[in-house]
């Protein structure tokens, strides 16, 4: 891993062009440790969708896959991980612990450092500069009642997973009301962001 890499997704590893531009990426996987964080994720590490990434880390061969939750433990170091897998759910409450656990810095060292930051739907959403789509676009509920809707900033780009032309019309009134452009992926694709250039696995 030459430098550090965002993986923008709907649903994680489990799209196939998706994992084998993973591992073209992150290479050895081996001495890599991995950490899942599952703080947005309903029932958190006995989420089904938090065991199958679990399983799929093992089974790639990762020298060390543990669940972190940014609500229960904000203060983790996050240091020792090369993949750093952030769990759908919620995005407002994985915004809140985000922000709550300086999780941005996190991030941003992981990136320094050549890791790779999975996103997946609302792990997508945050590292973007709002979070405003998830209370407009298929609205999760705001749940902890966050109030200021500005994301990590990581990126510049706003995101919206789990896409599809149904919903266009919604998106297109989203884009138009606070002029911006949304950056949309189906279930399938994935947005890869590395050195500041953003390109798309279909």
């Amino acid at each position: 891993m030459k430098s550090g890499t965002l993986l923008l997704t709907s649903i994680g590893l489990s799209s196939p062009n998706v994992l084998s531009r993973f591992l073209e990426i992150v290479g050895d996987t081996k001495n890599k440790q991995v950490a899942i964080i599952t703080t947005a994720a309903e029932g958190k590490e006995v989420n089904k969708y938090s065991q199958l990434a679990h399983k799929q880390f093992v089974d790639l061969g990762f020298s060390g896959v543990d669940f972190v939750d940014l609500e229960a433990d904000p203060t983790k170091d996050l240091s020792p991980y090369g993949v750093i897998y952030v769990c759908g759910g919620n995005t407002f409450k994985l915004l809140k612990f985000a922000l709550t656990a300086n999780f941005k810095n996190s991030v941003e060292s992981l990136l320094k450092m050549g890791g790779v930051y999975i996103g997946v739907s609302a792990g997508s959403i945050i590292v973007g500069p709002s979070v405003k789509i998830a209370d407009e676009v298929q609205p999760d509920p705001n749940e902890v009642g966050i109030s200021d809707f500005s994301g990590l900033g990581i990126i510049k780009e706003i995101v919206l997973p789990h896409y599809s032309p149904e919903i266009e019309e919604q998106v297109k009134i989203f884009e138009n009301k606070h002029n911006v452009i949304i950056d949309r992926i189906d279930n399938s694709q994935a947005i890869l962001v590395q050195e500041g250039y953003k390109t798309i696995i279909e």
